[in-house]
């Protein structure tokens, strides 16, 4: 019989395992005992559970973790800083049946934030139209000639700007000009105290905001949710409801698309992000949204879907549509009741993705020469006039995770470099970018702590290295790589015990700033090794105590490195691993699927 892990589990303290296929160390994490004691009773939880959160988590987050619903963890909308002008503006242009627009960025965040807004309106049958730019041709955030467009052609006078909008001064200016109401919805850095002119400016990082610190963490698409929220309490009040004949929209059935927008924008999941990404993810199983029912077809996913799903397979495809084909693609698809129309559009994006891919790939091995070359460096600063703009950040955010500092990707636009960064746990790029931006080393940028975008002259290159470099002289005194944190010692057996599937699923969903838990597994032999899909391999492997059985181990992207000629040859000399855990959902069981992170030869 296999043990528990409460019995079996090594917990190794203060301890460090150097030099590892990514060259970086192992070090073991040691939870607190009276925090751990803590858990296991105030939760009634087991030892494994109550060791994982204590590891990743302060105490006063447990709550969302062990108890993550809704109706108990929901901010008070009201602290949303103009949530007031904003829900007055709302239904002002709902009475009087002013024709609405909605105007978003060109991510998952944007799609997901304005989908949020036309299925709202949709459901008060009020009339919205949404707009997402051109990334090529208008570039990021609001522009007059979008706006002129709008009222020229669809007589628009409201609109509300999602995901974008803090930074844009001179359109709003010229807005209010042309006599266009605008309710700004956004979660970027606000440079300075002003904001720009408009009807209401809902942001939690503006600085005379006083609210809960919990709202500066949340994604467009979790801003929007809260904001109708506020808008179904108030129109309650107002009788708008009454007044239109209809019922009030019902909310927690869009919790997919705020989910999803949490997850692809990187945002950390703790406090109330949990509880949308848990509760989101429910709803997302019961496939109610026919636009993201055809994309999961599409994708081949027929389990039930989690966070990894959201981040690495409906994610990129619909972001797709922004980088390399039409940027409206992924709001039409969210928003649609269409199943015609949802089928066409996620055929589109897959092949988009597809498409994308191949750009990628070719484009992340230019960089990845240049990265090679920048190794003693604390950041990666690469470019070239060739690279497509649209694969830049997913290109950035790979070389981050392969070398563990903050990564700038950029490429020529107009005479001027334009790209996307990509940071790591600790550092805020979008506030650096911001700074840079004020001290004249960059045209102009933004962004939030994990992701930015910023443009810059060519002659601007320099000083904004030297920029960087004071910037990230003390963010690494010792080494350029951080190193793997390890949750315990555990043996291949033990990864398999259903209870360890069911704590897993307790603890879960994991993502940004809550990071998946790593094991170590020590003295497997591997057995077969299959390359399949873009340099990632597909293991057999067995443990020294017990031969008999094999286990499968996934390693991603990595046969392109001098990792994968190593296991292909299927070393006689047992190695130590590192592993974390997917488990997948099927015919109403799961199934644990092991991931390699990193080994070493003892």
């Amino acid at each position: 019989m296999t043990p528990p892990f409460s019995s079996f589990a090594l917990r190794v303290h203060k301890n460090t395992v150097p030099f590892s296929h990514t060259g970086r160390d192992w070090h073991f994490l040691s939870a607190c005992e009276r925090h751990v004691a803590y858990l296991k009773e105030r939760y009634q939880v087991n030892d494994l559970a109550a060791r994982l959160v204590a590891n990743r988590s302060i105490m006063e987050e447990a709550e969302e973790i062990f108890s993550p619903f809704l109706r108990t963890h929901l901010p008070d909308p009201s602290h949303l800083p103009d949530l007031l002008k904003a829900v007055e503006h709302l239904e002002e242009v709902i009475r009087e049946k002013r024709p609405l627009a909605v105007w978003g960025d060109y991510d998952v965040d944007g799609a997901c934030a304005s989908a949020l807004i036309v299925k709202y309106c949709n459901a008060l049958n009020h009339p919205v139209i949404s707009y997402i730019p051109n990334r090529f041709q208008e570039g990021y955030g609001p522009n007059i000639h979008g706006f002129q467009m709008l009222q020229n052609t669809h007589q628009i006078h409201d609109l509300i700007v999602v995901d974008c909008g803090s930074t844009s001064f001179e359109v709003m200016a010229a807005a209010r000009e042309q006599k266009m109401r605008v309710t700004i919805i956004d979660h970027h850095q606000v440079p300075g105290i002003d904001h720009p002119e408009c009807v209401a400016f809902i942001n939690p990082k503006r600085l005379n905001y006083t609210g809960p610190e919990s709202l500066k963490t949340l994604c467009a698409g979790g801003l929007v949710f809260l904001f109708l929220v506020g808008a179904n309490r108030y129109f309650r009040k107002t009788g708008m409801f009454s007044f239109l004949n209809t019922s009030e929209p019902d909310l927690f059935s869009l919790l997919d698309l705020v989910a999803l927008s949490t997850v692809c924008d990187m945002m950390p999941l703790r406090g109330i992000n949990r509880v949308f990404v848990k509760q989101g993810l429910k709803v997302l199983g019961q496939r109610k949204n026919v636009g993201l029912t055809q994309l999961l077809d599409v994708s081949g996913i027929r389990e039930e879907p989690n966070a990894i799903h959201l981040g690495y397979a409906l994610g990129p495809r619909i972001n797709a549509g922004g980088r390399v084909g039409n940027s409206t693609l992924g709001v039409q698809l969210i928003a649609t009741d269409s199943v015609t129309k949802a089928l066409e559009i996620a055929q589109e994006l897959n092949a988009l993705n597809q498409e994308r891919q191949h750009i990628e790939r070719a484009t992340e091995q230019l960089a990845l020469a240049q990265a090679l070359k920048q190794q003693q460096q604390h950041y990666l600063f690469l470019w070239d006039s060739s690279w497509h703009e649209g694969v830049l950040g997913i290109i950035a955010g790979h070389l981050k995770e392969i070398f563990g500092k903050p990564t700038f990707v950029l490429s020529e636009k107009n005479g001027m470099l334009k790209g996307s960064s990509r940071s790591v746990s600790g550092i805020d790029i979008g506030r650096l970018i911001h700074q840079a931006c004020e001290e004249g080393v960059l045209v102009t940028g933004g962004g939030h702590p994990m992701a930015g975008g910023l443009t810059l002259r060519f002659d601007q290159i320099s000083p904004f290295r030297t920029f960087l470099d004071k910037s990230f002289k003390n963010c690494y005194p010792e080494k350029n790589l951080s190193p793997m944190k390890v949750d315990m010692v555990v043996t291949l057996a033990q990864l398999n015990q259903p209870n360890f599937l069911d704590v897993w699923e307790k603890v879960g969903p994991f993502g940004a700033d809550y990071p998946s838990p790593i094991f170590m597994v020590k003295r497997i032999y591997v057995q077969h090794a299959t390359a399949f899909g873009h340099n990632h391999l597909r293991l057999k492997v067995c443990a020294e105590e017990d031969p008999s059985i094999l286990y499968s181990v996934v390693c991603f992207r990595i046969t392109d490195k001098p990792a994968g000629p190593f296991l292909l040859s299927l070393p006689k000399d047992p190695i130590d691993v590192l592993l974390t855990i997917q488990i997948s959902r099927k015919w109403g069981k799961r199934f644990p699927n092991f991931v390699l992170e990193d080994f070493r030869c003892p």
